[in-house]
């Protein structure tokens, strides 16, 4: 059994990852707790797992507290995936591969390997990514804009006076009857329309089979308003990891037979 973990800088997804596939947890906000305040409670009954398997976008320091933290509940070194130039097929656009996040590089692979070609991923999260890949697996480049969240931050933080809206779409209409309803329509027109264009754009480009694909914490808010209708897939970036991980399906399930016949043999002792 493999554990998969997808760190956001608002979110940790996570999943078990064994012979039959994958199985999702439950999300964790991160709220700015530290790691083990929120691993603790999660994985308190979770059997050790062989390897540990993470995209992380929250920093060194964050990374470091990961790394002491498993290594300490169940001596496994955790595995942090990089952007390497070339991997399970893709091809990285970026002149120096590492600069490259660790979730984009997942949805990548999880793309190239679960997905028809090319591919158009739409990410979004804390900041909105596009990513473009070749039914080859060139990777073809990205584009990098500020999430819903972050532009409405900086919006209200250069503009005294304003307020934030917290009710996500509610009451949200193509013109606001209220300063707050207005930032909060404004910023998500905003980040609909760019996201839409550059998906017309490169699906003009890549051809009509080009398959659109949307993730991240604020896709259920952006997809609805899209006249290009990406398919939603929550998990991508755990499907890179999985893809990543490549587990032995028969090397798991005879481990688990065996950990079986032992639970077993423990119980009627």
């Amino acid at each position: 059994m493999n554990l998969l973990v997808d760190i956001g800088n608002a979110r940790i997804k996570w999943a078990v990852q064994d012979a039959q596939g994958l199985r999702l947890g439950e999300p964790l906000a991160r709220d700015n707790k530290a790691f083990k305040d929120l691993a603790r409670p999660a994985w308190k009954d979770l059997q050790t797992p062989q390897r540990v398997v993470i995209a992380n976008v929250a920093g060194g320091d964050y990374e470091k507290s990961v790394r002491t933290w498993v290594k300490r509940r169940w001596k496994v070194a955790p595995e942090f995936l990089r952007a390497t130039s070339s991997q399970l097929g893709v091809d990285n656009a970026y002149k120096e591969p590492e600069r490259l996040g660790a979730d984009r590089w997942a949805c990548l692979l999880a793309a190239h390997t679960g997905y028809s070609a090319p591919v158009v991923i739409v990410d979004c999260g804390t900041a909105i990514t596009i990513d473009a890949l070749t039914a080859e697996g060139r990777h073809l480049g990205g584009l990098i804009a500020p999430g819903i969240d972050l532009m409405t931050t900086a919006l209200t933080h250069r503009a005294p006076g304003i307020e934030i809206l917290h009710d996500g779409n509610r009451d949200i209409a193509l013109l606001g009857g209220s300063t707050e309803v207005a930032v909060a329509g404004g910023v998500l027109y905003a980040a609909v329309s760019l996201v839409d264009r550059v998906l017309l754009d490169l699906k003009a480009e890549l051809g009509r089979a080009t398959q659109l694909l949307i993730t991240g914490g604020d896709a259920e808010r952006i997809r609805p308003l899209l006249s290009t209708l990406p398919l939603h897939v929550s998990d991508l970036v755990l499907q890179g990891l999985a893809a990543f991980a490549g587990i032995d399906t028969a090397a798991v399930a005879a481990v688990d037979e065996r950990q079986v016949r032992t639970e077993t043999a423990v119980c009627d002792t």
